[in-house]
């Protein structure tokens, strides 16, 4: 019976993050194909499991910083699995496999901070590449910014799976209106989508951006009417605004992979994104794509999208596209390399 220790930082009690949902679908699918291994979860007391995960994972839970207790504790494991490139400085007793979703905190201006802060975070990254014994990258885009921030160039392109709950439903709606789902940091580039708004008969709906994060202050009266943010949604509310809207919306400048587009695809609704490398590679051609800086472009999509026969092409597109990423099926090719890894135990 192999033994896996999992960084589980990033169940965050009372919060859904994005690489936590990657963690929680992958755990789940390790279960599903062995439920023999051995499975557990290191967190601290501010985080907590998500109940699809008990009775399937034991939880450990650690000081403030378990960086430092993490080569203590590999001992009596077959690996370690962390969900993202935060690995310890000196190499453990067991293989340690890992995931970069993105660097934008190295490379993205609004983030990168000083030339301190990115050396020292290059240095981490390199490091933590050169202790996996395998490293898994959410896109091809990703591999390629890792190698030109570290000169490395190895790992395995896996998409993440999408959870078997997104599925399609009636899709109906009294007035429509078309949906984001993400924060309000600025590469995900939210004001173009306000100023697009207020020009089409539609609603726009901001799902994550807390508060509106100060976008939606300054809107006129009448563009401000047609913008809900809220608060928050539970699981079953986001997965209803799925199905229901005219299209998902990404006009992200940047992105490490992109959830949101392939979650609606599997609702039944069409997908409108940047047209950057990233959102290309990600959703293939089953999503619409519009530059990101372009407002013209993206009222025009935005409106055929408003038309049946144009929404229903762009729905059987995703539907194609996203199956094959659908459920437990979607990490077969990671469930697969940590076969191979433990048999080489």
């Amino acid at each position: 019976m192999s033994a896996i220790l999992i960084d589980g930082r990033e169940f965050v009690a009372g919060r859904r993050t994005g690489i936590g949902r990657f963690l929680e679908g992958l755990l789940l699918a390790v279960h599903e194909a062995h439920p023999e291994w051995r499975l557990t979860v290191a967190m601290t007391k501010a985080c907590a499991l998500p109940s699809s995960l008990d009775s399937k994972a034991t939880v450990l839970y650690l000081p403030h910083l378990p960086e430092l207790w993490w080569p203590r504790l590999a001992n009596g494991y077959d690996l370690f699995l962390s969900p993202y490139p935060k690995l310890p400085w000196q190499r453990l007793s067991c293989p340690a496999v890992h995931t970069v979703h993105d660097v934008l905190y190295l490379t993205h201006p609004a983030y990168r901070g000083n030339a301190l802060r990115v050396l020292a975070g290059r240095l981490r990254l390199k490091r933590a590449l050169q202790l996996a014994s395998l490293t898994w990258f959410d896109s091809a885009a990703s591999l390629e910014a890792c190698n030109e921030l570290a000169g490395i160039r190895h790992g395995e392109v896996r998409f993440p799976a999408i959870a078997a709950s997104f599925t399609p439903g009636a899709g109906e709606t009294a007035e429509p209106y078309f949906l984001y789902v993400g924060n309000g940091l600025p590469h995900k580039n939210v004001p173009l989508l306000l100023k697009v708004i207020g020009q089409l008969p539609a609603k726009l709906a901001l799902v994550g951006v807390r508060g509106g994060d100060g976008l939606i202050a300054n809107l006129d009266a009448a563009t401000g009417a047609k913008v809900v943010c809220p608060d928050s949604v539970t699981d079953s509310e986001l997965l209803t605004l799925y199905r229901d809207a005219a299209a998902l919306l990404l006009p992200s400048t940047a992105e490490g992979f992109g959830y949101p587009p392939l979650e609606a695809m599997a609702c039944g609704t069409p997908a409108i994104v940047a047209d950057i490398p990233v959102l290309r590679e990600t959703t293939g051609g089953a999503a619409m794509r519009c530059d990101p800086h372009d407002e013209g472009a993206w009222r025009q999509a935005m409106a055929s999208m408003l038309q049946p026969e144009m929404r229903a092409e762009w729905v059987e597109r995703g539907r194609r596209w996203v199956a094959p990423l659908l459920a437990l099926h979607g990490w077969t090719a990671h469930v697969a390399d940590l076969e191979r890894l433990l048999e080489r135990r």
